[in-house]
């Protein structure tokens, strides 16, 4: 009986966190790729969690990865297409009455849907707080929805991101004090993304049909517009103009690989382009590669650029979002202007043309991810701000 009254006290003890997030977790986005990582080293024995998944399993994805949840996590999945349709008032009552029946401490929401119905759900018996977890610049949110956030902003306890250029944009544009804001960066497992020996390497770009002397860069994005693989493409066609030994790797797919394809064919690259589609994990294809090259429209904090950089790799990035943040101009890699072709052929070329700096910049590049985005320190800092808003809540009762 003693046994069972501790085992009791330890499950009431834990942190009950409702996650709710609009995109599916067999998605192999940044953001999908985020919420894994913390839900994996979230402590079982400190941490009871339920996962509602705002949309349906992706098409093409419809067998689960193998162990893409720990067991012990509870998940529930509520598709939504439109916040203020049918399928938006359905989620919302069936939240709300999961939030009825038990005591959440944490209601944590990532992506705009998520917000909308946080932000509206009650706090439940337990008086959970509610925190906004921002993984862009918002560049997908409609009209409705951003007038619908800035009257609901203030129901959060508080709004989190990891780059600081999400929160200055969601300042400017919400006009959310910078004191109910924190940044929490992404961190990577830099025990899985490692530089790999030589031999290692070079089974590696066998399997990939690298060639000695080739020069490999590699993006990682999923295909759609504001990724601009368009504009990537057309840099490596003038780059291997110059450096026909030069090779573009492309992984991730969307609904602009058609075009993308019909690019690739029609700048006369094909055989210089090879196109892996959705991998469930590039741990195996990043070390092969010679850099990496991430040429969006805007970022939040790229998980890919951190894999990249954990790896080893130098990084060719455009100046936008939390690249900055990631990519140190001529110590980790190379930063270009947005829209500017010259300057990323430039970029490209330079890495190509000077191994050493490339090597140097790879070099530095993991450096900066072992001291500043581990994975660890991402999970303590969710842990502390828990901590800290549950016993801010409780001081207030």
């Amino acid at each position: 009986m003693h046994e069972t009254g501790n085992a009791t006290a330890q499950r009431d003890a834990r942190t009950r966190l409702l996650l709710l997030t609009d995109t599916a977790l067999l998605g192999t986005g940044g953001s999908e790729r985020f919420l894994i990582n913390l839900v994996w080293r979230l402590p079982r024995d400190r941490y009871q969690i339920t996962l509602a998944q705002l949309c349906d399993t992706p098409p093409g994805n419809q067998t689960p990865r193998n162990n893409v949840l720990p067991e012990w996590i509870r998940s529930i999945v509520l598709p939504v297409d439109a916040i203020y349709g049918s399928h938006g008032w359905r989620a919302y009552a069936a939240l709300r009455r999961l939030v009825a029946d038990e005591a959440f401490d944490v209601i944590q929401s990532q992506h705009e849907k998520s917000d909308v119905l946080n932000a509206l759900l009650p706090r439940g018996r337990a008086r959970a707080v509610r925190i906004s977890n921002r993984r862009d610049t918002g560049f997908n949110k409609s009209w409705r929805v951003r007038a619908l956030l800035r009257r609901l902003d203030g129901r959060f306890d508080r709004i989190v991101a990891p780059a600081a250029a999400i929160l200055e944009r969601v300042a400017i544009d919400e006009g959310v004090p910078r004191d109910r804001m924190q940044c929490i960066c992404n961190g990577v497992d830099a025990d899985r993304f490692v530089p790999v020996d030589a031999p290692a390497r070079q089974r590696l770009r066998e399997r990939l049909g690298l060639g000695d002397g080739e020069f490999a860069i590699g993006c990682v994005s999923r295909m759609t517009s504001v990724k601009r693989h368009g504009a990537l493409v057309e840099a490596f066609a003038r780059v291997h103009a110059q450096m026909p030994q030069a090779r573009l790797i492309l992984v991730g797919d969307g609904p602009m690989r058609a075009r993308i394809e019909a690019q690739i064919a029609a700048c006369g690259v094909a055989g210089a382009v090879r196109l892996l589609g959705d991998l469930a994990d590039v741990v195996d294809v990043l070390p092969a590669l010679d850099a990496c090259a991430l040429v969006s429209e805007t970022e939040g904090m790229s998980n890919a650029i951190l894999e990249a950089m954990s790896c080893g790799l130098p990084v060719v990035a455009t100046a936008v979002g939390g690249n900055p943040e990631l990519v140190a101009h001529e110590r980790t890699g190379l930063l270009v202007p947005l829209g500017d072709a010259d300057a990323l052929v430039t970029a490209l070329l330079r890495l190509a043309r000077q191994p050493d700096f490339a090597r140097d910049c790879g070099r530095r590049a993991r450096q900066r991810v072992l001291a500043d985005f581990s994975i660890d320190a991402m999970v303590d800092a969710f842990q502390a701000l828990h901590g800290s808003l549950i016993a801010q809540a409780r001081r207030g009762r």
